[in-house]
């Protein structure tokens, strides 16, 4: 593996340090678009879509809708376990082209973490060292689940970062550049049902594959994790339609993207995203989270229709801000 610990390498750590005043909220239009092409006419759709942004200590949702296109003969929401909104769609007559549109505004606030709960010791974040203040739900993150089976090969990974007694905050740090530094970003080289043994063996991915690395790590720990999915700010599009154009060098902001959470007692839930080498910030707008891809995918169904009635798939997202105060 190479060595993330060298000077210049490892994401800052963003603490709260006394009486210190939080960065204004930053206030997003969020359009995401799925367009389903197929080369012969379907008969019926039948779809669930994790796309609407969800209220957490740090995000307001502020409006929500779900546009489909051919008009739906059922569009409901469902509220999981976990407390994502879900849209579940029904299209019952012929169609050449499905849209799925989600638009939302949302208002984001500045990500600070008390430094003493970050430097404390690794351990003493697993679960016996919880208390009673956090819910009894959350040791689901702990254990294995569909897509992050028990005893990977991840355990390499988890033995390197959680060093004995190193603080938690280092750590997640450590843990977010060695996946940015030692994986290579590869849309071409996985697709949603890759395994997490195929991903820690090619080296290659994209967000989905670093997130599951990351959730793997840490569970072998003993820590809670849990996958988070959601979007990226994009810059406003020159031609008035979706802002899909990447600001900086933020990797993933034209679609759907993901990153993982670490409970540490005191500080709740830390957000950290390999694929970018930072610790979530306002620059993230969270729609949905769970144990891993498979609970919180954007969109699933089944497509009835004739033999050879394949698809084409695109996806579009906008993460445009309305009041940035950095600007």
């Amino acid at each position: 593996m190479s060595d993330p610990l060298r000077p210049g390498t490892l994401p800052e750590i963003p603490l709260r340090h006394g009486e210190e005043e939080p960065a204004p909220a930053v206030d997003y239009q969020v359009h995401h678009l799925t367009r389903y092409r197929y080369a012969k006419p379907v008969t019926r759709n039948v779809g669930r879509a994790h796309v609407e942004p969800r209220a957490t200590p740090h995000q307001r949702v502020l409006s929500h809708e779900v546009v489909v296109d051919p008009a739906p003969a059922r569009l409901t929401a469902h509220t999981d376990f976990y407390g994502n909104s879900s849209t579940y769609l029904l299209v019952d007559q012929p169609h050449e082209q499905l849209d799925v549109h989600s638009h939302a505004l949302v208002s984001v606030a500045d990500r600070r973490y008390p430094a003493e709960h970050l430097d404390r010791p690794w351990e003493q974040c697993t679960p016996e060292h919880w208390g009673t203040l956090i819910p009894a739900a959350s040791i689901d993150f702990v254990h294995a689940s569909p897509r992050i089976p028990a005893g990977s090969a991840a355990r390499e990974i988890a033995a390197e970062v959680f060093a004995p007694e190193r603080p938690i905050g280092e750590a997640l740090a450590h843990l977010t550049a060695l996946i940015h530094t030692d994986f290579t970003y590869d849309a071409a080289a996985t697709t949603v049902t890759s395994t997490l043994a195929e991903v820690l063996a090619a080296r290659h991915g994209v967000c989905q594959d670093f997130a599951h690395v990351g959730l793997a790590a840490v569970r072998a720990a003993g820590l809670a994790a849990r996958y988070v999915s959601g979007y990226l700010r994009t810059a406003p599009s020159t031609s008035g339609a979706l802002g899909t154009e990447p600001v900086g060098e933020m990797i993933g902001s034209a679609a759907s993207h993901a990153w993982l959470s670490v409970l540490v007692p005191g500080a709740g839930w830390v957000d950290v995203d390999p694929t970018n080498r930072t610790f979530v910030d306002q620059r993230f707008v969270t729609t949905a989270w769970g144990r891993d891809y498979a609970d919180v995918p954007p969109l699933k169904g089944i497509v009835y229709g004739p033999p050879g009635a394949t698809s084409t798939l695109d996806v579009a997202v906008g993460v445009v801000p309305l009041s940035d105060p950095a600007t």
